[in-house]
């Protein structure tokens, strides 16, 4: 057991590094946008990339996780068959609702933003998402074939094109927004070069109706489930700008991608956790390794959690180019960052509770679980929003991830259940809320340096309580030192 969750966390700490420098470079973005873009821009660069992440759907069509899910290391015909599919399907649709949306756009523009020239900024976004899906299945293949460090150079190389070009567009030559769509289409044109040497390798065109019917009946399924989960992230961007104003979008959009190391944490546990159960499943110990992983997970959240709510308001504070790191106008909605963080560990919860659905290819409870959490969002969106503001949004959001857990952990529990130590995980959930609830409220009034110990202290403190009430035993106190002492030594 101790190899493989090695592993794992190894894959994780690979992927990690770069995700996690990769969308710190992404966040640097926040306080140029925040200097040198106006809210309404930066609430409005936020609305488009959540109807973005709404197109990509619609193009990918559930082939991507199709093709993760009929790859076989041991039939390397079959393998490039389901990639060949897969592509060719996504390029088609992409290209066909791209043209269909080119054509709408003097219809469509103005219901989508506010700003001059608006068809020449909808057009730019629409070429985005047809882009995007042009990498999505060589991704998905250097995932399911482990070539982890190669996919984070790749992506890495893209975010720094992206950001690179984003600032030379947006702080240098002061084109506005069009300058953040110039640069992601920049870094999509060269990720799809890179990946050309894939598309001659592993294109493989032989008809055989048997694997492209089971591929699509695994798929289909999958893409009302991703569409509701898309709904259940992104969707309080649009309605909040129908129901208030891109100012508001503009506000809350900064304020909640503060909370992006809890979300580079999940992201980059997801990216590790996929493979790593697709290929332990079989193991006569695999539920009792699942139900251990998941404790360690729901630990090392919430140290990030305790982390970032009690010091992002001195990274706020940090001098940079053109004002503060955060230009101050955006911090009256610093509130809503344990509300968002929350909801991301949430999202991490849900992540592990799908392992069994997927294992078992019962993948048609997907759709309910999401799709009831996504509408929970809407409506409580609309119920919230109105009186609320953006703090409504964000807790629509948090009650949603909630919501999607509770359910696919009723329908992964009878497909494929594992027992997971509940007794411990809930007592380190209650520590985490606990020590929020001391060393972040009752030091509000204190000065900056004395506010920072005690709320080092408290850190610290949840860091070693689990340990001392017996969460975790003396075995696995031994077991995750010695996994970072090797990850780090395996890393320098």
């Amino acid at each position: 057991m101790k190899s493989r969750v090695l592993s794992l966390a190894g894959d994780t700490f690979t992927y990690g590094i770069f995700i996690l420098i990769g969308r710190f470079l992404t966040f640097l973005l926040t306080p140029f946008y925040t200097n040198y873009l106006t809210v309404e821009e930066v609430g409005d660069v936020g609305n488009f990339f959540a109807l973005i992440a709404f197109v990509n759907v619609i193009y990918s069509f559930g082939m991507d996780a199709a093709f993760f899910r009929f790859y076989s290391k041991d039939n390397l015909e079959q393998s490039r068959i389901a990639f060949t599919y897969s592509y060719l399907t996504i390029f088609a649709i992409s290209v066909v609702f791209s043209l269909v949306l080119i054509f709408s756009t003097s219809s469509i523009a103005g219901y989508l933003t506010n700003l001059p020239d608006a068809q020449s900024v909808v057009k730019l976004a629409t070429l985005v998402p047809l882009t995007d899906c042009l990498m999505v299945v060589p991704y998905a293949f250097l995932r399911i074939t482990r070539q982890v460090w190669k996919f984070s150079i790749i992506r890495f190389t893209l975010i720094i094109i992206a950001v690179a070009f984003n600032i030379y567009f947006v702080v240098i030559l002061r084109i506005g927004i069009k300058g953040v769509f110039y640069a992601q289409l920049i870094a999509n044109v060269v990720g799809f070069a890179l990946f050309i040497p894939i598309l001659f390798k592993l294109f493989l065109f032989r008809w055989n109706f048997k694997l492209f019917k089971e591929m699509f009946k695994y798929g289909f399924p999958t893409v009302p489930a991703t569409f509701s989960g898309i709904i259940l992230q992104v969707v309080d961007r649009p309605i909040l700008r129908y129901l208030t104003d891109s100012h508001q979008v503009g506000i809350y959009m900064v304020n909640y991608r503060l909370a992006i190391p809890m979300m580079l944490f999940v992201a980059m546990y997801d990216y590790a956790w996929r493979p790593f159960y697709l290929t332990h499943y079989e193991s006569e110990d695999a539920k009792d390794l699942f139900a251990r992983i998941f404790k360690y997970f729901v630990y090392f959240a919430g140290v990030i959690f305790l982390a970032n709510g009690f010091f992002i308001e001195y990274v706020i504070r940090l001098p940079f180019f053109g004002g503060k790191f955060i230009e101050p106008t955006y911090w009256e909605g610093l509130n809503i960052i344990p509300i968002v963080m929350l909801g991301y560990l949430f999202n991490g919860f849900y992540i592990n509770f799908t392992a069994g659905i997927n294992i078992q290819k019962q993948t048609q409870y997907l759709p309910i679980s999401v799709g009831i959490a996504a509408l929970t969002n809407v409506l409580f969106n609309l119920i919230l929003i109105p009186f609320f503001g953006y703090r409504g949004a964000a807790w629509s959001t948090l009650l949603a991830y909630l919501t999607s857990v509770i359910i696919i952990y009723y329908f992964s529990q009878r497909v494929y259940p594992i027992h997971y130590q509940w007794g411990k995980i809930i007592p380190l959930l209650i520590l985490m809320i606990i020590h929020f609830m001391i060393f972040f409220f009752l030091t509000q009034n204190f000065d900056l340096i004395s506010k920072f110990l005690l709320r080092c202290i408290g850190l610290l403190l949840f860091v070693f309580t689990p340990f001392v009430f017996g969460i975790f035993s003396n075995a696995e106190r031994n077991l995750i030192t010695s996994h970072l002492n090797a990850l780090f030594k395996n890393k320098s």
